[in-house]
C-alpha cells in the first residue's frame, strides 16, 4: 500500500510526541516530503535521546511486493532538475535495474532512503540508499539455503547494487573490506543491508548484519574493529542480553573498518510491559537519555485505525520502536531512537 509520507504524518501529527519530534522538525519533514519520491506506507524517523538534542531525519522504504519500484522509476523520472547530482542519479539507476526481471536487482526485495535533515535546510536533501541484499528477508520460513551458498549470493548482490548506486565499481581495497565482513559471519548471520556512503563524502560502505549474540563479540574482533574487546563485552553484557540475535551496523571503508558501529535494540510492542522499561531507566541513570523522551519512547507502539485523504476504508496506521547504540573506541555511547510506522489495509482493528 504507496501512501505519501505527508498523507501519514498528517493524522499522526496529534500522537507524536513533543519530546522526540517538536513542531518545527515535523515541520520540516512535511516540507521535504513534497520535494521527494512517493513509496511505500513505511516512514522511521531518527530521534536523538540525548538533553538538547533536537535534529530530526527520517526515512521512507519502499517494497517491490507493493508496486514502490515502479512508483519510484516513474516519479524519479518526471522529477527533472529538482533530483539531480550524483546520489540521485545512482538511485535513478537502481529503480531502473530494480524493474528489469534480467538483473539480479530484481531479487532486492525493499529499499531505504534516509534522509539528513539539518536546519536550516540547504535545498532537497539527498539520499543515504540501503539495499536489503537478502532476498528471503520478507518471505515466511522455508527451506533455507546453505550458509555459505547464502553469503556468497548476497554479496554478489550487494556488490551489484553498490555499484549501481555509485556509478563505479568499488576499487580493490574497498571490495576486500567488504568481502571479508560477508566471508567472517557466523553460522546463523546474515548480512541484511548495505549503504554507499557517499552521501556523507566518504569511499565506505556501511553494512547491517544480524549475528546471534553469542558471536557477536567475536566478529566484530575479526572485522578488526579500532576498539578495545572489553569495550564490546561490557556493552554486550549491559545492553543487549535480552537478544539471541543482535543488529550490528559498521563502516567498512579501503583500510578496514571504522571506529563508529550501531547496536539494534528492537523494543517489544508492549515496552512498559517488558525488559525495555528497565533498560531505558538505566539510559536515564547515565544520561543518555531523558526522562521525558524514555516516556514518549515507551508509549510510542501501538495502533489507529484512520481513513486517508483519497481513500474510502479505513486503513491501519501500526506504530513500533526500536533504539540504535551508537559507540566509539573508548567514548561514551550515544542513543537513538527510531519510531516507526507503517499503513496497511485493514477490515479490523
Amino acid at each position: 500500500m504507496i501512501v505519501h509520507v505527508d498523507e501519514l504524518l498528517r493524522p499522526l501529527s496529534t500522537r507524536m510526541p513533543r519530546e522526540l519530534v517538536s513542531k518545527e522538525a515535523l515541520a520540516t519533514v512535511s516540507e521535504v516530503a513534497h520535494l521527494l519520491p512517493r513509496m511505500s506506507g513505511g516512514i522511521s524517523l531518527e530521534c536523538r535521546l540525548e538533553e538538547g538534542a533536537s535534529q530530526v531525519d527520517f526515512m521512507a522504504c519502499g517494497m517491490l511486493s507493493d508496486g514502490s519500484a515502479q512508483a519510484l522509476a516513474d516519479m524519479l523520472a518526471s522529477a527533472g532538475e529538482r533530483l539531480r547530482g550524483p546520489l540521485w542519479e545512482g538511485v535513478r539507476a537502481f529503480s531502473r535495474e530494480w524493474l528489469d526481471a534480467r538483473s539480479p536487482l530484481a531479487r532486492v526485495p525493499f529499499l531505504w532512503l534516509e534522509y539528513d535533515l539539518p536546519r536550516p535546510l540547504g535545498g532537497v536533501p539527498q539520499p543515504f540508499a540501503f539495499l536489503c541484499v537478502e532476498p528471503e528477508f520478507l518471505k515466511p520460513p522455508g527451506r533455507a539455503l546453505e550458509h555459505r551458498k547464502a553469503v556468497d549470493a548476497a554479496l554478489q548482490l550487494a556488490s551489484r547494487g553498490l555499484e549501481v548506486l555509485r556509478g563505479k565499481p568499488m576499487t580493490p581495497a574497498l571490495a576486500r573490506t567488504v568481502a571479508r565482513c560477508f566471508e567472517l559471519l557466523p553460522e546463523g548471520g546474515v548480512i541484511e543491508h548495505v549503504a554507499p556512503l557517499d552521501c556523507r563524502g566518504r569511499d565506505a560502505v556501511r553494512l547491517v548484519m544480524g549475528v546471534p549474540r553469542p558471536q557477536l563479540v567475536d566478529y566484530v574482533e575479526r572485522l578488526g574493529w579500532p576498539g578495545p574487546r572489553a569495550q564490546l563485552e561490557e556493552l554486550t553484557r549491559t545492553w543487549l542480553s535480552p537478544l539471541s540475535f543482535a543488529e550490528v551496523n559498521v563502516d567498512a571503508g579501503p583500510e578496514g573498518l571504522g571506529p563508529t558501529i550501531g547496536f539494534s535494540l528492537p523494543l517489544p510492542d508492549e515496552p512498559r510491559k517488558s525488559w525495555a522499561s528497565e533498560v531505558l531507566q538505566r539510559m536515564v541513570e547515565q544520561k543518555l537519555c531523558t526522562p521525558a523522551k524514555r516516556d514518549a519512547v515507551l508509549d510510542w507502539p501501538g495502533s489507529d485505525r484512520v481513513t486517508l485523504e483519497g481513500y474510502r476504508w479505513p486503513s491501519k496506521l501500526c506504530r513500533t520502536i526500536g533504539l540504535k547504540l551508537v559507540c566509539r573506541p573508548n567514548e561514551p555511547l550515544s542513543v537513538k531512537a527510531y519510531p516507526y510506522f507503517e499503513c496497511r489495509f485493514s477490515l479490523w482493528m
